[in-house]
């Protein structure tokens, strides 16, 4: 009997080493192996790999970057602290591959005395060229109360300030589910405002972009918002070709935007050759042109062909723009003012338009463009044709050329005759894009001016590849301004948006997702110009459910319950097992 016991013994003792051993073992392989599994459906805890890329490379992060996060406190509550967390957490997974390029630390700005929160919050803001409180309202015990928060980091490279990250827009919110919408919106953000942040210090050299002028196009004042938005990531050249050959040498980009005049043969080849050297051609623009002055003044106005000769510059590299307007069901607003009273009218021609499953467009909110006309690809061999922009299946092609259009259109609520709505052949394409390597327009009739020019260098065909984009409305990414603003700082007089977000030009600043235009423009500019890694941080979908509070409160307790009674049952059950195992062993 004994004999049997101290085998018994020695046996579970023999087990408890092998399994003790197995933990060991298991531990020592876990803490040796590098390795990381994300198991959510969208990988909403790892980074794209260009974003890897970049932090794992010392060519391009050289230095040590900084990000002082003002996002901490006791009192935040619970919305703001999620996001704290995340931004967290998505800092640790900058610093797993970055190491110690990467620093963060998180700081309560309302720390110590009121006067040393002002000093501080004045700092911050840095002259309205930092960060941007938010004054968040709630109630407390049955008062109001607010809290002043500032939701971004102040980031420092090579020991000096490179910039601020704005994670969550500033101004006044109330504690509801629109702020908790926008929590959600900016937690899905936080990669791309941080490698936003990286990019800019640690870039050492930009891009060119010209934007031409001359013909009619947008004034400078008009993209005044767009270009304030990507300074830090190129520089911006307004230029004149004048028949000046040389005139595109200097810039790696050119946006030609809401064309009105004609180009004359010497500016188009020069374009021509801009594009055969691998540049990248962006144009903007309508075919047709609608006075709104007009039409609110005589309730009616012709349209009138523009025929710029940039409509046939554009044929011969791929894409044709049609003489027509597209309306579509899904459409904006067209305002009316009478006796210091705006009304909005249904405008068909005002079109919300889609993204397609292209970089650029895959992740925006709704384009609004106006008066747009559709277009349509030339079959080029060695171009690659894709689609950005497209109206809704509810929608269909009005008119051609030269016709009238009325604002009786909309009255007494009445529809255009649109087409079946089921069927996506009746989506029109307005935005589109051909890369690869062009054949000049001029290949068969140079101008005879540049054939004697020694300075032509003529290029038949594309030297390096080369893209064109398309959108055909020229107005969509234009902004109100105020003229001549004077800034105290420089002693000069420099033009101002008239409003601090991406609001439209007069007729659309009223929609409610302007925002989608510029969105569009800055994808558009970073995948023209090659700059692929933000644009894939940018356009990446992370699927947030946001909590239903109603349901949380309703449910609490079933909830509760479970997370009792789950822990203490299993606890429970697993007693009478031991006991009922016990008890038919030892009855053996």
């Amino acid at each position: 009997m004994k004999n049997t016991k101290r085998s018994s013994s020695v046996y579970y003792s023999i087990l408890l080493l092998i399994v003790l051993a197995g933990v060991v073992m298991v531990n020592i392989l876990v803490w040796a192996t590098d390795f990381r599994i994300d198991l959510t459906e969208d990988q909403r805890y790892s980074l794209t790999e260009s974003t890897k890329e970049v932090l794992d490379s010392d060519s391009l992060l050289k230095e040590r970057i900084l990000f002082k996060v003002y996002l901490e406190g006791d009192k935040l509550p619970a919305e703001l602290r999620r996001l704290r967390n995340s931004i967290k957490d998505k800092l640790d997974e900058f610093k797993y591959y970055a190491g110690k390029k990467v620093e963060y630390e998180f700081i309560d700005p309302t720390e110590g005395t009121e006067a040393d929160f002002k000093e501080l919050s004045e700092q911050l803001m840095d002259k309205g060229n930092g960060l941007v409180p938010l004054v968040v309202n709630f109630r407390s015990n049955g008062t109001a109360d607010k809290l002043v928060v500032f939701p971004g980091a102040k980031v420092e490279y090579k020991g000096i300030t490179s910039g601020y990250v704005q994670f969550l827009q500033g101004g006044n919110a109330d504690l509801n589910a629109m702020l908790d919408q926008k929590i959600q919106n900016s937690i899905t953000n936080i990669e791309y405002e941080l490698m936003k942040a990286i990019d800019k210090a640690a870039r050492t050299s930009k891009k060119s972009i010209g934007i031409l002028h001359g013909h009619g196009e947008l004034p400078a004042p008009k993209t005044a918002y767009f270009r304030r938005q990507l300074e830090d990531a190129y520089d911006f050249k307004d230029l004149a070709i004048n028949g000046q050959i040389n005139a595109l040498d200097e810039v790696d980009g050119l946006i030609i935007a809401d064309p009105n005049r004609k180009f004359s043969d010497k500016d188009k080849f020069v374009i021509d050759q801009f594009l055969m050297r691998g540049g990248k051609l962006m144009v903007f623009s309508n075919p047709l042109n609608i006075n709104n002055d007009s039409l609110r003044r005589n309730q009616t106005v012709y349209t009138r062909r523009k025929r710029t000769g940039l409509e046939d510059l554009i044929y011969d590299y791929g894409i044709k723009m049609n003489e027509d307007l597209v309306v579509d069901a899904n459409y904006g607003y067209f305002f009316l003012s009478k006796r210091q009273e705006t009304r909005p009218l249904p405008w068909y021609f005002y079109i919300r338009s889609q993204g397609t499953d292209h970089p650029i467009s895959s992740q925006v909110d709704p384009v609004f463009l106006m008066y747009a006309s559709s277009l349509q690809f030339v079959k080029q061999d060695g171009l690659k044709p894709h689609i950005l922009l497209t109206s809704s299946n509810n929608s269909k092609v009005h008119g051609q050329g030269s016709m009238l259009v009325s604002l009786g259109m909309t009255r007494l609520g009445e529809l255009p005759d649109f087409a079946d709505v089921n069927n996506d052949m009746n989506k029109k394409m307005l935005g589109a894009i051909v890369e690869g390597k062009f054949n000049s327009a001029f290949k068969n009739r140079i101008i005879s001016t540049y054939t004697d020019n020694p300075d032509a260098r003529f290029l038949a065909e594309s030297k390096a590849p080369g893209k064109l984009m398309v959108v055909s409305s020229g107005t969509f990414f234009a902004n109100q301004y105020y003229d001549s603003v004077y800034v105290p700082e420089t002693n000069s007089y420099k033009y101002y948006e008239k409003r601090s977000g991406p609001y439209q030009i007069e007729d659309l600043i009223d929609n409610p997702f302007p925002k989608g235009n510029f969105e569009f423009m800055q994808n558009a500019v970073d995948y023209m110009m090659g700059e692929e890694a933000l644009l894939s941080v940018r356009s990446r979908s992370i699927d947030l459910h946001p909590t239903d509070k109603k349901k949380v409160v309703e449910q609490a307790g079933f909830y509760k319950a479970i997370n009792l009674a789950i822990p203490l049952g299993s606890i429970l059950l697993l007693g009478i097992i031991t006991l009922f195992i016990r008890k038919r062993k030892y009855a053996k």
